[in-house]
């Protein structure tokens, strides 16, 4: 019996209390944010809140927007809670959008409060808004389903290959990187619903471009990023008569990508890019796909094809001075002598770089 006591004591001593709880019924979660540069020079933030009333098992949950200026995003936080019941938190959130012209000022001094809280939910999805992003969220601001609209929408994005998977913990070390640039999605509003026009380039931390939807999947394809799915439809043929017959349209099964970088003195910067891509046919009206000679007359246009695409994607990498393939960190890496001569910010976009795709169609489904 005295045994029992004893070890019944000394697991009560071990045990340990809840000393730093934070109870979510007294947090007002906020679910999307939203920063727009106002006045040229102070912040606007448009915050998302979760708010939910009625009894357990019968609770009704609906969106509540507040819109705070100030000279930080931290400032705008402390605005904002003051004016909701209970504390503000941003430990669930799930989407940040920032207006264009804000973004191009740069978005790391808004960025920084998240990355010094340890609360902050570093998971949560970034992305740029075409026009600003409080026009963009107060046209919902009655749907109950905007909390993960934005979410949702975006990683649907990312399944199909059209956006990169990045949140705000993939493009910290990107953002302070001198080696690599990052991207993320860029939306626009259709109507009273966003949708997903491209991606937003970013050279450090400030917007310098954008590239449509798909442009944007053969820069994704280009970084060796193919996810689940990628389509695209291309033209195969010229004859005016027959319009929907000129066109084909692909689905990427496989992506073997090599880059080499060759470095012959610090100015004198080569790279290639060598793309082996395996598609299948899931739209073709003209058919004989089951022939070897339409086959291969296929497999030279589109790999002509895809390849000026891709050297028009790079065209714009370089003109918006965004090293979104990480050449530079490769040169850090490999050539650090030739890097420490070098001003990336003034040499990036006149390096030459020399992409080339070779396309192999494997499958063209049922039909022969």
């Amino acid at each position: 019996m005295r045994k029992v006591v004893a070890i019944l004591f000394i697991g009560i001593l071990l045990l340990t209390g809840c000393w730093d709880q934070q109870l979510l019924k007294d947090d007002r979660l906020a679910y999307v944010i939203g920063y727009d540069l106002v006045n040229d020079s102070k912040i606007q933030s448009t915050t998302v809140l979760l708010k939910v009333s009625g009894m357990p098992g019968e609770k009704n949950e609906y969106s509540e927007v507040h819109t705070a200026t100030g000279f930080t995003s931290r400032h705008t936080r402390d605005i904002t809670d003051r004016e909701v019941p209970g504390r503000f938190s941003a430990s669930k959130l799930r989407m940040i959008l920032i207006g264009e012209n804000m973004a191009r000022q740069g978005i790391y001094p808004l960025l920084d409060v998240y990355y010094r809280d340890p609360k902050s939910a570093l998971n949560s999805k970034i992305a740029v808004v075409q026009g600003t992003a409080n026009g963009m969220i107060f046209p919902k601001a009655k749907n109950t389903h905007i909390n993960g609209e934005f979410n949702r929408l975006v990683r649907s994005g990312e399944i199909r290959t059209i956006v990169p998977p990045v949140n705000l913990e993939l493009i910290c070390t990107q953002m302070l990187d001198p080696g690599e640039d990052f991207a993320v999605p860029y939306l626009r509003s259709h109507g009273q619903s966003p949708v997903i026009e491209g991606i937003a380039l970013f050279s450090d931390d400030k917007l310098t471009g954008t590239l449509n939807s798909e442009d944007s999947l053969i820069y994704l394809l280009m970084k060796d990023k193919l996810s689940k799915t990628a389509s695209l439809t291309l033209k195969v043929e010229e004859n005016e008569n027959e319009t929907p017959y000129n066109y084909i349209a692909l689905d990427f099964q496989k992506l073997n990508r090599k880059l080499k970088v060759k470095v012959e003195g610090y100015k004198q910067i080569k790279v290639a890019l060598d793309l082996s891509v395996k598609v299948t046919a899931i739209e073709y009206p003209k058919d004989h796909l089951y022939l070897n000679q339409t086959l291969e007359k296929l497999d030279r246009k589109l790999s002509e094809d895809l390849t000026k695409r891709a050297v028009s994607v790079v065209k714009q990498m370089q003109e918006h001075n965004h090293d979104g393939l990480g050449i530079g960190r490769r040169i850090i890496a490999y050539h650090p002598n030739a890097w420490s001569k070098l001003n990336w910010e003034e040499d990036y976009p006149h390096i030459e770089i020399i992409p080339k795709v070779t396309v192999e169609i494997v499958n063209h489904g049922i039909v022969n």
